[in-house]
């Protein structure tokens, strides 16, 4: 087989690869992409090896680099060295070889004009090992007996100090090392630079750095010389500027004929930009290309000669950014800011494999019952089935997905920014759409009907949503009734799978309903907020908050206000109040079951436990035990209220009171403005029509969520109880190991479809990699982010756009929810494993869900960090008329336990007062 000693553009594949390194390759994928390269060409290994072989220089690398110590100092290790540099430089080009390098050399840039001689190594430029600035390159050389010095000076470089100690330390083999050449037209720039696709600095890979500066690009790379800076935003395209003097430039050096020399650079363009506005976009743009094409960061250099033609000299993978960015593809939006009030924290493997699964169903069956074609339903469900992420073990809505869905129902547009109400999105989202523009023929006579059907059933669904919702509730109650009388423990896995599998039909393929509902609220919710705002000048954004307050007989409050009454009836009994207050919560919950005289009060609770012993903090996370576990919450619960020196506040009547007064306030307010501002009769009426549904959907959204509650807390029993049986069979170590499994592992091991049999072996994978998850030192990660590629490779869960809200330094700001401006000190609970003591604080916490709700009574106010104006703390804290503050950034780490503030829950405001922290 012929020997390949030179390689071009056109030869150049995977195959010679090893015969050029990465620099020539790269050079030839540059071209590929549409790059202005200057003409280059490479001298192959196989040329290296030949001439060395020819003047037998191998056993001399050999002996030289086998007596190599790296605990000698530098000196002695370069003296070392030195035989070999001595024979490279000394050696002469077999005949043959050399007149067939000077041919190439003529062929590929002709016989006038400079040229650049530049090392390639063959790791060079992989992305894993870059050898950038350890070989030698030179510059402007100039005919056939400088460019054969120039290859034996950059073998030479190949056997350095520096190449050699990092060779060894990299772990990369000192046997026959070579290095292939690119021999490349030289560019008389004017302007050169270099382009780092993701800002190294810091390691976002949003901005563009271009550092830049006049003459040749050695002048950064090599003499450190004073170079202008432009930090580009690539999804804003702007761009800031760090300009410097530049004093110094680099330039051919025309006394010597050859390299470059270093002179002042002309007084009148020192302190000016480098680049035009122009030429950083196109280099920008040339960038991005780059990037894109190579599906990683690039490191760029560049050069602009004096006809302003940019040309790109070459480009090699960053290796010290750790995410790929936007290169990679795949884009993807994960946004936690409502959904983390249920699934706060790393969340098992079992409740994320549930929750995906009923998600993929429900709005799968959702889209069908609003009238979204099966064709469409069908094409979509790769959608459905991912609504949801994991990421370090925490839930994380995919926000692409979401756009996704809601743009299959008319009026995206306006429905659009109703979903990043209702799903408390900050960051606001462009849905990319590569489809081409629609004809006017399908626009009009194929998706206008189609429009009309959707909302025409739309309308349909939203006029009989109260049959819905009773139709949805009754059927709920019969399945819920049989499936609670039975006990789960007499039962065999296989049983409890046909029972799972009885639950999904009868009631996730049921759940149209509370998906309707929560459709319904988005939009009459995003219209009540936009006529507040428009007819009732409400520019501080909570009067619709209080519009819908005060509605009764929400099951979100009837937990809370039966504790209130057990409460009351134990402070009105002397013995059963000092038997409360003198034991912890832990001594009750063993004494009170067995107290004779505490029978009638153990009745109450256990009727609490029976009616709501579900509802309890973090009560979707099946991992999480409920009440009727650990029933030690409800006892402290009952002690803060019974610490309450205002009777009145344990008084259910009282809340009810407030609630009302907070809604007429708001009505006598808003309809003001209307009649004041508007004359018309319509405009009021549609204004109480709207209101009057937002009322009705968030009323039942909070009802029919309940519902969710319970069949959560069955599905929890029945999951326990296949994880005791089992441990019993010695699969698990201890029963609740089974929530390091999913759902679907669980019944392939029962159906005889499970890929690894080997369910504690799985489980010890899980737990590890979970402890480092929950670890004190894991790594924290954003609420919102983009991953590009492969999700969980090169990408670190960061939020690299700036953030507009939090601490301005003197204060918080969030989203008010309920008005009331209190001081007070505050009570920082970060789990419901805290200290839970309340009495009167104002609460402080991540998130809420709706097992937090038995702490208000208790407190003054509500400040929460995540969490949207309908999340559930929102919603029933303005049920109980308590001030509530919630979509705070950075609250928990603000404050700190016993910290005096002065909260505003119709501003959103949070003022920090003198650090006086109570002992």
């Amino acid at each position: 087989m012929k020997e390949i000693f030179f390689i071009d553009r056109n030869t150049i594949n995977h195959a010679t690869l090893p015969l050029i390194g990465g620099k020539g390759y790269n050079l030839a994928r540059l071209i590929d992409c549409g790059q202005n390269v200057p003409a280059w060409y490479g001298v192959t290994t196989k040329f290296q090896e030949q001439v060395f072989e020819s003047c037998n220089l191998y056993g001399l690398i050999k002996d030289t680099l086998g007596a190599i110590n790296l605990d000698d100092p530098p000196d002695k290790i370069a003296e070392a060295l030195k035989p070999i540099k001595d024979g490279i430089l000394g050696l002469e080009f077999p005949a043959g070889m050399q007149s067939s390098l000077v041919a190439q050399h003529h062929s590929a840039l002709g016989t006038e004009g400079f040229f650049s001689v530049r090392s390639s190594a063959i790791d060079e430029d992989s992305g894993e090992a870059s050898f950038a600035g350890l070989h030698d390159s030179f510059l402007f050389v100039h005919g056939e007996a400088d460019l054969l010095d120039k290859i034996r000076l950059t073998w030479a470089s190949a056997f350095n100090i520096r190449a050699i100690v990092f060779r060894i330390k990299s772990g990369i083999s000192l046997e026959k090392i070579r290095l292939g050449i690119v021999i490349q037209k030289m560019v008389e720039a004017e302007v050169s630079g270099i382009v780092f696709t993701a800002n190294p600095n810091n390691g976002n890979v949003q901005e563009i750095l271009i550092s830049s500066l006049y003459g040749a690009g050695e002048g950064i790379v090599s003499a450190g010389l004073d170079a202008d800076l432009f930090i580009y935003s690539k999804p804003e395209e702007t761009w800031e500027s760090e300009l410097t003097a530049k004093n110094h430039q680099l330039v051919f050096d025309k006394a010597k004929g050859t390299g470059l020399t270093q002179q002042d650079v002309p007084a009148d363009i020192r302190e000016k930009a480098s680049l035009s506005d122009d030429q950083v976009r196109e280099i920008a743009r040339a960038a991005t290309g780059i990037e894109n094409y190579f599906r990683k960061p690039q490191d760029i250099e560049f050069s602009i000669d004096g006809t302003g033609t940019l040309f790109i000299l070459q480009a090699r993978p960053i290796t010290t950014v750790h995410e790929y960015g936007p290169a990679a593809g795949n884009r993807i939006i994960w946004d936690n800011s409502n959904i983390i009030e249920s699934y706060s924290g790393p969340t098992s493997p079992m409740t994320f494999s549930f929750i995906r699964h009923a998600y993929t169903i429900v709005y799968h069956c959702f889209s069908q019952v609003m009238g979204i074609s099966p064709k469409d339903v069908h094409c979509h469900r790769h959608v459905f089935e991912n609504m949801l992420g994991l990421i370090n073990g925490q839930v994380y809505y995919n926000i692409i997905n979401w756009y996704k869905l809601v743009h299959l129902f008319p009026g995206f547009n306006y429905n659009k920014s109703f979903m990043e109400s209702m799903m408390g999105l900050k960051d606001k989202v462009d849905l990319d759409e590569d489809d081409a523009p629609v004809g006017w023929r399908r626009r009009y006579l194929i998706e206008l009907p189609q429009l009309f059907i959707l909302l025409a059933r739309s309308l349909l669904n939203f006029s009989r949503i109260d049959k819905l919702v009773a139709r949805f509730e009754s059927n709920f109650n019969r399945y819920y009734n049989d499936w609670s009388a039975m006990d789960f423990n007499d039962l065999t896995p296989a049983d409890l799978m046909h029972i799972f599998r009885d639950m999904e039909n009868k009631l996730l393929w049921n759940w149209q309903t509370p998906i309707i509902n929560d459709f319904y609220v988005m939009i009459y919710y995003g219209a009540l907020k936009s006529c507040c705002q428009k007819w009732c000048e409400d520019e501080s954004g909570s009067l619709q908050n209080d519009l819908i307050c005060g509605e009764g007989d929400i099951e979100s409050t009837k937990p809370t206000k039966m504790l209130m009454e057990i409460a009351t009836s134990i402070k009105n009994d002397d013995h059963h109040r000092e038997m409360f207050l003198g034991h912890t919560h832990k001594e009750l919950a063993e004494l009170v079951p067995s107290s004779k005289e505490c029978r009638d009060v153990f009745e109450k609770i256990s009727t609490y436990l029976n009616l709501y012993g579900f509802r309890c903090i973090n009560e979707l996370k099946l991992e999480e035990p409920s009440l009727r576990e650990t029933p030690e919450f409800l006892y402290q619960m009952i002690q803060n209220y019974l610490k309450m020196e205002n009777d009145k506040a344990l008084n259910p009547k009282t809340m009810e009171d407030r609630e009302k007064e907070i809604r007429a306030g708001a009505e006598r307010k808003a309809m003001g403005k209307i009649v004041s501002r508007f004359s018309l009769l319509p405009r009021k009426i549609l204004f109480r029509w709207i209101l009057n549904n937002a009322r009705r959907g968030v009323k039942n959204r909070e009802n029919m969520r309940f519902a969710r509650t319970k069949i959560y807390g069955l599905l929890r029993e029945m999951i326990n109880a296949i994880g005791t049986h089992f441990a019993r069979e010695e699969l698990i170590a201890v029963p609740l190991d089974i929530y390091y499994l999913t759902i679907d592992e669980v019944w392939d091991y029962v159906k005889g479809t499970a890929v690894t049999a080997d369910l504690k072996g799985l489980v010890d994978v899980r737990k590890k990699e979970f402890a480092t998850y929950r670890a004190a030192d894991a790594e924290l990660i954003d609420d919102h982010f983009e991953t590009f590629g492969l999700v969980y490779h090169k990408n670190l869960f960061r939020n690299h756009a700036p953030s507009s809200a939090g601490d301005d330094g003197e204060g918080l700001k969030g989203t008010g929810c309920c008005p009331g401006e209190i001081e007070g000190r505050v009570k920082v609970v970060k789990s419901p494993r805290d200290n839970l003591c309340l009495n009167g604080e104002i609460l402080v916490a991540a998130r809420t869900d709706p097992g937090w709700v038995p702490l208000y009574p208790a407190v003054s106010g509500i400040l929460i960090e995540r969490g949207s104006i309908l999340s559930h703390s929102a919603i029933v804290a303005r049920e109980m008329g308590i001030p509530t503050i919630v979509g705070i950034p950075n609250l928990i780490n603000s404050l700190e336990d016993g910290q005096m503030v002065r909260m505003n829950g119709a501003t959103g405001i949070v003022e920090l007062m003198v650090k006086d922290i109570r002992p």
